[in-house]
């Protein structure tokens, strides 16, 4: 068995709370609209933009366009003007953005791993899907590119998670065997997967996120099963030892 010598990050709900960042933002966006006068209650204008972004996804640009189309034809019939609509669209998405650049934050385990790793002289590489301009303004502002020593991400070169070709990708850009190699991700089917197919030692960290199926139904699991699962990166290290050793 050869030593460790990369650990490679998926970054959304991974390193960072992104499902609970981007909900805590769109509600900023609904008390905006509120402030500049729109006359919703304010619990089920959440509850119609999160039946939005499960309808529309969560990287669909228009959330509040949509919203406003959404209470103007259907919830209230509010009838509002041009003028207006965008007056409040406008105040929503300073309103998300702002409270997206206050918040984001490393979860609390994540910047002592990485310097550990680092002290065990072990690379370290986000391998994450989006568009590269959205990854690396996250990467900047968490302060990762300063702990990091790889960064894929799938726009930029063509290829998408599961596609196990991006993992393939990502080891001969460190020079890497997958034997030498671990992933850890939040998601089985778009990272336990192709990690799987790549014979790299995957890792499933459960962060409560949008994708955890810890208390849901567990096929993926079977299908796809993780050499480890964790609640924590705290546990990544003894992980290493027993990879090593064996």
């Amino acid at each position: 068995m050869c030593p460790i010598k990369l650990v490679g990050f998926d970054l959304d709900d991974c390193l960072f709370d992104s499902t609970g960042l981007s909900r805590k933002a769109r509600i900023k966006g609904i008390e905006a609209m509120i402030e500049l006068g729109l006359y919703v209650d304010q619990e089920k204008a959440v509850e119609t933009i999160q039946e939005i972004v499960e309808e529309y996804g969560s990287n669909f640009t228009n959330h509040y366009d949509y919203f406003i189309r959404r209470l103007n034809h259907l919830n209230y019939r509010l009838k509002l003007s041009y003028s207006d609509r965008y007056k409040y669209i406008a105040g929503a998405v300073k309103a998300y953005h702002q409270e997206k650049v206050n918040s984001i934050k490393l979860y609390d385990d994540v910047k002592d791993c990485l310097e550990k790793l680092k002290e065990h002289s072990i690379k370290t590489m986000i391998i994450t899907d989006g568009l590269p301009i959205k990854q690396y303004e996250k990467i900047l502002r968490l302060e990762l590119d300063k702990l990091i020593d790889l960064v894929v991400i799938s726009d930029e070169i063509g290829i998408r998670k599961p596609n196990p070709n991006l993992f393939e990708y990502s080891l001969n850009e460190a020079g890497v065997k997958g034997s030498e190699a671990i992933y850890i991700g939040d998601r089985i089917d778009k990272d336990i997967a192709p990690a799987n197919l790549n014979s790299i030692h995957s890792i499933y960290i459960h962060r409560g996120g949008k994708y955890d199926i810890k208390d849901k139904s567990a096929d993926l699991l079977e299908i796809n099963k993780p050499d480890f699962e964790i609640s924590s990166l705290t546990e990544l290290l003894a992980i290493i030892d027993v990879i090593n050793k064996n």
